[in-house]
Formats: structure tokens, C-alpha cells, sequence
């Protein structure tokens, strides 16, 4: 057995219907989203797809959301949507609803895997089901600088994204390509996830990745105008930039992980503490030239956890801790107050 199953059970929640490279739901526009109508004790989505929220036994969704007069909105990637989290409870915006004295619920509105191009298509797409919205919190970042890593037809003019080498290798003929076959959220890809190396240097990937980013950042500006919603962009926490050294979970967790031959595992050098520095530096210049907050959620994360305190089950997913924590420091750093201190 391995670990991950013995120190967090719930993760095999996730393995098929919520991984990239399990049962993958294609979806037109976006590529790929979340099962509908989904439900088990640890994972459930409305009829779109979307994560719900649960708070004192109330429940908020996307395709749910028509009936409340105002709400705010958290999106980004996998890390939103809450992978790892033992129960809808248990994600961001969950977790924000528990700490904000503030009335409007907090909808999750991740998407797992997503790119930020993927995230900007998702709020466009699904604009006109949300009820009035006063905050937009864009949790994200870290997805579009794993991804810069792959070879160049893949990333051409928008970013690459998760599942490409299966949409290329379909769409090129290599596996009997029809859209009928290649929408099958049943069908099965067995070729083997391996990456090859691309020439492109670390500061040419940073500054791919933060050029993407900003970007789409346009595109939600303008959205959030429009709404008269405020927008924040939060860069995500990895573990890398957060500390060196984890909690003994994490250690036996991220050994066991760079032990599998996945793409996922040779991302060491965008793992650094100083990678995350530069990276957050063109960021945020970009961000307040365009008038929008930005908040680097690491360094923040450092500063309030313990050194023995488990926040994350992998490089960039976190535990039930981690993401009450993260939660609570969003609100904080958000709302202008000054940064928390050590959290128990």
C-alpha cells in the first residue's frame, strides 16, 4: 500500500475521476472539468461540474447560486477546487465562509489541472449563472509555470496545458483519432507520461509563465470591472517556497512522490524558494500596473505555520490544516489587516 493512502486516505477520492490521468471528463472549450452530479463523502459536484461549499449544513454551488442576492468567488486551479481536502468542508472556500464575518457565501470555482487561459474561459462561460458578485479572489499561478516546461508545439500562442500530449496524439492521428472516441470520458490513454527535456532555460520559463498569467489577468480585470466586483490575484503556495524542510508527513509524502518517474516529480529547480521570489516580483508589478492587488501567499504561509505542523500531501496540494490556514491568511492579507501570527 502506498503511502499517501495510509496518511491520507481520502486522496483515492480523487484518483480517478479528479486526476489527469484518470477517468477524464472532456469538456468542449475548456478541454476537461470535473464529473457532474458527483457525489461521495469526501468529493461532490453540482450539475455543471463545480465543487460545492458547505457551511453549518448549507451548501453553495455555481448552478446553485441563482437564488442568492450576492456572493463572492474563489477561482484558480486544483488547489481551489480542493484536492486533498477530506471533505467539501475542508477546501478554501469553505474555510473562508467558517472565518469571514461577512455574509455572502464563498463559491468554489476551481478547476483542477486548469492553466490560467482555461480559468478565463471557465468565468466567461459560466458568468451569466452567478448571482451578484463583490469579490473575486484568482488563486493561482503555480500551473502555468510547471507547463512552461514542455516542448514548444505545445505551448504556441496560449500555454500549454495538462493533458496536451493526449489531445495531440489523438488530433495527429497516432491513436485512431475521432471526436466521438476522444470525448469519451471512458476511454483510456496508456501511453507513458514522460516528458522530454526543452531548451528552454529557467528565466525563459518564468517569464513565459508570468507573461501567460498577466495576460489573462487582463481578461478578469476587465470582467471584474464590469461586475463592479474587486479582484485580487493571489499567487498559490508551493512547498518548495513555503519551507525547505516539511513536517515528517511531508517528507515521507514528497520522498515517496519523487520516487515515481512522473512529470510531476522533475520539477525540482521551480521548487526553489528564489524561484518564487522572481517570479512573484514580475507578478505583482504587472499586477498594480494594472491596478489589481496582488498577494504572495508563501511568504505569509511561512511566517504563520509551525515547523511541525502538516500543510501539504504533495508539492502543491494541501491537508485539511493547510487549507484552513491558507483560507484564513487570504481573508487577512485580502482585507488589508496586518499579517498573522504563528496559528495553531
Amino acid at each position: 500500500m502506498a503511502l499517501i493512502e495510509v496518511l491520507a486516505p481520502q486522496m483515492t477520492a480523487y484518483s480517478k475521476q479528479f486526476h489527469t490521468d484518470g477517468d477524464v471528463e472532456w469538456s468542449p472549450y475548456v478541454m476537461f472539468f470535473h464529473p457532474r452530479n458527483y457525489h461521495s463523502t469526501v468529493v461532490s459536484t453540482d450539475s455543471s461540474g463545480f465543487r460545492f461549499s458547505e457551511l453549518d449544513r448549507n451548501r453553495y454551488s455555481i448552478t446553485s447560486s441563482s437564488e442568492l442576492s450576492s456572493a463572492r468567488l474563489i477561482a484558480g486551479n486544483s488547489v481551489v477546487f480542493g484536492i486533498g481536502a477530506s471533505s467539501d468542508k475542508a477546501t478554501i472556500a469553505s474555510r473562508m465562509m467558517v472565518h469571514d464575518s461577512r455574509q455572502e457565501p464563498w463559491l468554489n470555482f476551481g478547476g483542477r489541472a486548469f492553466n490560467s487561459a482555461q480559468e478565463l474561459i471557465l468565468i466567461t462561460l459560466y458568468r451569466h449563472m452567478l448571482p451578484k458578485i463583490n469579490e473575486i479572489i484568482l488563486f493561482s499561478g503555480a500551473n502555468n509555470l510547471f507547463l512552461a516546461r514542455l516542448p514548444e508545439i505545445h505551448i504556441q500562442e496560449h500555454g500549454a496545458f495538462y493533458n496536451s500530449w493526449r489531445f495531440f496524439d489523438t488530433i495527429n492521428g497516432e491513436n485512431s483519432f475521432s471526436f466521438s472516441s476522444f470525448f469519451n470520458k471512458r476511454q483510456k490513454y496508456i501511453r507513458p507520461v514522460t516528458y522530454p527535456e526543452n531548451t528552454r532555460s529557467l528565466d525563459e520559463r518564468i517569464r513565459l509563465a508570468a507573461e501567460l498569467t498577466l495576460r489573462h489577468l487582463d481578461g478578469w480585470n476587465a470582467l471584474a470591472k464590469d461586475m463592479e466586483a474587486k479582484l485580487t490575484f493571489v499567487l498559490q503556495p508551493v512547498s518548495g517556497w513555503v519551507r525547505n524542510k516539511g513536517c515528517k508527513e511531508e517528507e515521507a509524502l514528497l520522498l515517496e512522490l519523487n520516487n515515481r518517474p512522473q512529470w510531476t516529480t522533475v520539477q525540482k529547480d521551480v521548487l526553489q524558494n528564489e524561484v518564487c521570489e522572481r517570479y512573484a516580483s514580475i507578478l505583482e508589478t504587472g499586477a498594480h500596473s494594472k491596478g489589481i492587488s496582488f498577494v504572495n501567499i508563501s511568504p505569509a504561509l511561512r511566517e504563520a505555520a509551525n515547523d511541525d505542523q502538516w500543510l501539504f500531501i504533495d508539492h502543491t496540494h494541501l491537508t485539511d490544516e493547510g487549507y484552513d490556514l491558507v483560507a484564513r491568511l487570504v481573508l487577512n492579507c485580502t482585507e488589508g489587516k496586518q499579517q498573522m501570527s504563528k496559528m495553531r
